[in-house]
């Protein structure tokens, strides 16, 4: 029993229900306690102007007629009941007792200025009572006092008392009926991260969160959670896929790599082994190559580069790669072209983008052999630079473009060239750290891969961030 009320005190909803009544009852008592000072205002101001009045109207009589007439007037005033329950004395000069229904003056009360609150009994048997007390001092040494009891403002403070009760059991039913609403809330949306969490524990990444498209808080975590589902189903069909690929890919090299060493070890006997040593360093470097470029494609997906990032020209990349791959097109007759504006700067990471844009020439003299041309192109667009390499070869369907873009997967007309399936994801996720896009269009005849990447904003600040002079870079690249 006293742990399940300690569990309870320490729940979710025993805080609720605390932070509820605590809010009700901030409501609340401000707005009772200003209304008991405004209503304790209001009735004090109207008892004291009747009494004021009194007042006036017997210091008039006594300027009127003196002594004798204020008594006869207090005499009659009481003899008629029109004190209100209030008290009424006039003494002489030595105290003594001239007109009133009190028989002495109170020994609480002494000069006053104003009218104050005072706790007076009307005779030695009465219990005390507030009364308003005001007391006026006559030229010929008599005083005279007057008051009126305050039990009215006793029962307002009643009144605020039982309305303070009120509010609290009010408060108290609140916050009981909003942290019943709020928990029950809350165990909706753990329920629904407890299923998803429970689907993944099973396996089943498919299942999804349901969603009533409302925005509210629940429907939000919903969207939220199907989101982080998609991206984990994603991320591991994609590490399923890399893995399947990695082992299809690396059963060859390393068959060859098996059937080179016996080859060895019998030309070790017979003859000099060196042609089969050569072909396992080759399939060695392939394999090796296979890794790096599937690490490269990871790192550039988890952001790794990006403290890498520096200022450079882009239309001096594709001058230097053109520069690069112009023999290689000479060699097989093909035209290599190169159009592209100057001043091309953007902030990023130079070698990756170098490493991207050469895998898409590869690409191109790779399958577009067929063709006769192959055109680098890279101009400014707003805020981006569209950066394309285009060929006339075959091309790539277009139902068939997400699949060359997923790592080991290699369409049927590439099957018969030497290859890997990563040089189009590497260029993927090189583009995604620069948070820019690939996409492959249908060049008619042939392929063209457009990248489209952010600018520089400011090539002055990035300067001054990265600590480097700007360089010249050429007007026009036409070849």
């Amino acid at each position: 029993m006293t742990a399940s009320r300690s569990a309870f005190l320490g729940s979710v909803s025993a805080r609720f229900l605390l932070l509820c009544f605590s809010i009700s009852l901030a409501c609340t008592l401000p707005v009772l306690w200003f209304a008991n000072r405004e209503a304790e205002e209001i009735l004090l101001a109207d008892f004291t102007g009747r009494l004021e009045r009194r007042r006036e109207n017997l210091e008039r009589h006594f300027q009127d007629g003196g002594t004798s007439l204020l008594v006869e007037k207090i005499r009659d005033r009481i003899g008629r009941g029109l004190t209100d329950e209030g008290m009424i004395l006039l003494v002489d000069r030595d105290g003594r007792n001239l007109a009133g229904n009190l028989v002495t003056w109170p020994s609480a009360v002494r000069d006053i200025e104003g009218w104050r609150p005072v706790r007076l009994r009307r005779s030695r048997e009465s219990p005390e009572r507030p009364y308003l007390v005001s007391v006026t001092q006559f030229e010929n040494g008599s005083r005279l006092l007057v008051s009126g009891l305050l039990d009215d403002r006793e029962e307002v403070r009643l009144a605020l008392a039982k309305a303070l009760l009120g509010a609290f059991l009010l408060a108290m039913v609140l916050a009981t009926l909003g942290s019943l609403v709020i928990r029950r809330h809350l165990n909706r949306m753990v329920q629904v991260v407890a299923g998803a969490a429970s689907s993944i524990a099973a396996g089943n990444l498919s299942a999804r969160a349901p969603r009533n498209f409302s925005l509210d808080p629940l429907d939000r975590v919903s969207e939220a959670l199907n989101r982080i589902l998609a991206r984990i189903e994603g991320l591991i069909e994609e590490n399923r896929t890399m893995t399947d690929g990695l082992a299809h890919d690396l059963r060859s090299p390393l068959t060859r790599v098996s059937a080179s060493l016996e080859r060895a070890a019998m030309d070790h006997v017979n003859g000099d082994p060196a042609d089969n040593l050569q072909v396992i360093e080759q399939e060695i470097r392939l394999m090796l190559r296979m890794i790096d470029e599937t690490l490269e494609i990871s790192r550039a997906k988890a952001g790794i580069g990006r403290e890498h990032f520096e200022l450079f020209d882009l239309a001096i990349v594709l001058r230097d790669l053109f520069d690069m791959y112009l023999p290689l097109a000479q060699l097989h007759g093909v035209q290599l072209r190169l159009d592209c504006q100057d001043e091309l700067w953007m902030d990023g990471n130079k070698g990756l983008m170098i490493r991207a844009l050469a895998n898409l020439i590869d690409n191109a003299f790779k399958y577009g052999l067929s063709g006769d041309e192959i055109l680098l192109h890279a101009e400014a667009a707003q805020e981006q630079i569209i950066a394309s390499v285009r060929d006339k070869g075959l091309g790539i369907p277009v139902d068939r473009v997400d699949e060359a873009l997923t790592k080991y997967r290699r369409l049927s007309l590439a099957r018969s060239l030497p290859g890997m399936g990563l040089g189009l994801p590497l260029v993927t996720a090189v583009v995604g750290l620069h948070n820019g896009s690939l996409k492959l269009e249908d060049n008619r005849p042939g392929l063209t891969a457009v990248l489209r990447l952010p600018k520089a904003k400011s090539i002055q600040a990035t300067n001054l961030q990265h600590g480097h002079c700007r360089k010249s870079a050429p007007k026009f690249c036409a070849h």
